[in-house]
């Protein structure tokens, strides 16, 4: 009873060792004993309790190894069953321990293994004798005892010392954390809370220990409603994002509280975790890097735009420069020779094509300036789709012709947009024109409008090669211009004032590959009611 009252009020395992031993020294005169331990390693022996062996004896066989031939302690535990040596002048398995247990007035020794309710060997329980001596068969039963009660003592021994440790690194994990912690209760209760969320929150933990959860951070109704779900099994963990207060200065942080489950005995609910990571410096830092990831974007567009407006400034001087040129040429012919009528009728109309050219390509920088400032003027009216892409046609005919493209336009007479009549013609003329330019020779050119309930599709499709993938993002950006395969000749203002033309109508203009090969571009339009006639090529 003294053994079983020593390891229920959790005594010091040697002591509750030391008293196993004295029990069954008293009950069998001139016998000492001692209890031996499985280290961690589980080769070797290590003391457990001896009150009776004396100090010598009992460093000499402390860390003993575990075998065949290491005394009766060693190779019980090595054959998992007793060894009884009657004898140990005359055993071969005491020759390693035989002079020092002479020395010791040890000549008999019984040893029997202890084993954990796993049926591993845990340690031994050895009865030594100073004369030879066999056990009795009392003496057996008496052992088997007392070798029960050593196993419940070591087995308890090993629990409370993993107990103590998971205790202290709880302790240390939750006490010492950087983070802030705390343990809440069934009824979402403060229980226990660390320094970190003390300080995170303003309040003194002795304060918050007891405290309803809302007192103290700002939990919404459907969050706590979460919580349950965590204490009722039917979720793991809450993950949800605060805005704290601190009681103390009033200041605001975000914060990740992280609410998880935590089961005590029988599987059951015990507690609520609670881990809180304040996210100021993290939102700081992202913050710190979203700017300086747009200032570089800033600045390499600024570069970019400023590399792309010298190319534009080129190619502009050209075209400015060539009708210029014409306009000069034929004006002296007129100011220097005598001309006939023929002649001079020709010259004025040379100079008359290159004047409407260079007026066409001053309009279409301002419209563009005009449109990058968002200030493009634009009417608004039911337009006929199908007329308009008509007209369009018509004007390309010759284009068409020269490099032999055909041009399917099928639009349905009925489908019509809210927009500026001319500045729709001019779009389509560029993506048309476009087409026709950078197709396949001898290639096909689609024309099609489909309707939704609020918008009008227009899309203009070619049979060419296509965009580069990584030239398609900059298709419609002011004062870039996309390389191609072509030899066409453009200073390649079109796309750009499409797109600008487009966003005043209140619509949008994309482009992409199409499925087959060739470009795609895409004109979305608000749709308008008018009534016309058919009008299909």
């Amino acid at each position: 009873m003294r053994v079983l009252e020593l390891v229920a009020r959790a005594a010091r395992l040697e002591e509750v060792l030391d008293e196993i031993i004295s029990a069954l020294e008293a009950l069998m005169p001139g016998a000492r004993c001692s209890i031996l331990v499985v280290d961690a390693s589980g080769q070797a022996l290590t003391h457990g309790a001896a009150p009776s062996l004396p100090a010598t004896y009992l460093r000499a066989i402390d860390g003993i190894r575990i075998g065949p031939k290491a005394g009766s302690c060693g190779t019980a535990a090595f054959l998992g069953e007793p060894v009884i040596v009657s004898d140990v002048r005359d055993d071969d398995r005491w020759t390693p321990f035989r002079d020092v247990a002479m020395a010791s007035g040890l000549v008999a020794c019984w040893s029997s293994p202890i084993l954990d309710p796993r049926e591993d060997t845990i340690g031994t329980f050895a009865v030594y004798h100073d004369v030879p001596h066999h056990p009795t068969a009392r003496e057996r039963r008496l052992v088997e005892r007392v070798t029960a009660l050593a196993s419940v003592a070591l087995e308890h021994g090993r629990l409370m010392g993993e107990l103590t440790e998971t205790a202290e690194l709880f302790r240390r994990f939750f006490d010492d954390n950087p983070a802030g912690a705390a343990l809440l209760g069934l009824d979402i209760r403060f229980e226990r809370v660390n320094s970190a969320f003390a300080r995170m929150s303003g309040c003194p933990a002795a304060t918050m220990v007891g405290a309803p959860l809302h007192t103290v951070l700002p939990v919404a109704a459907p969050v706590e409603k979460r919580i349950r779900n965590v204490l009722n099994g039917s979720h793991e963990a809450v993950i949800t994002e605060l805005l704290t207060v601190h009681a103390a200065d009033g200041t605001r942080r975000p914060v990740e509280v992280t609410f998880s489950l935590v089961r005590g005995r029988d599987n059951l609910p015990a507690h609520v975790a609670l881990d809180v990571v304040d996210l100021t410096a993290q939102r700081a830092a992202q913050a710190a890097r979203a700017a300086r990831d747009q200032a570089d974007l800033a600045r390499r567009i600024a570069e970019e735009h400023s590399r792309a407006k010298s190319a534009l400034l080129s190619a502009v001087s050209h075209e400015v420069r060539t009708p210029l040129q014409a306009i000069k040429g034929f004006s002296e012919l007129l100011s220097t020779l005598d001309l006939s009528g023929d002649q001079r009728r020709e010259a004025l109309a040379r100079i008359n094509v290159a004047a409407d050219h260079l007026l066409s390509v001053v309009t279409d920088v301002l419209d563009v300036s005009r449109a990058e400032a968002g200030v493009l003027t634009v009417g608004r009216e039911p337009v006929n789709v199908a007329e308009v892409a008509g007209s369009v046609v018509d004007l390309l005919a010759a284009e068409a012709t020269a490099r032999r493209v055909t041009i399917d336009s099928h639009i349905e007479a009925t489908v019509t947009v809210l927009c500026d009549r001319g500045r729709l013609r001019q779009v389509l003329l560029n993506i048309v024109g476009n087409a026709i330019r950078h197709g396949r020779r001898a290639g096909l050119v689609q024309i099609r409008a489909d309707r939704s309930a609020h918008t009008v599709r227009i899309t203009v499709t070619d049979d060419g090669p296509g965009i580069a993938a990584e030239q398609l993002p900059q298709m419609f950006t002011p004062f870039a211009r996309a390389e191609t395969a072509s030899d066409v000749d453009g200073y390649g203002l079109g796309l750009m004032l499409s797109s600008g033309l487009v966003a005043a109508m209140g619509g949008e203009i994309t482009v992409d590959n199409a499925d087959g090969g060739g470009a795609v571009f895409t004109v979305v339009l608000p749709g308008g009611t008018t009534s016309v006639t058919e009008c299909s090529r």
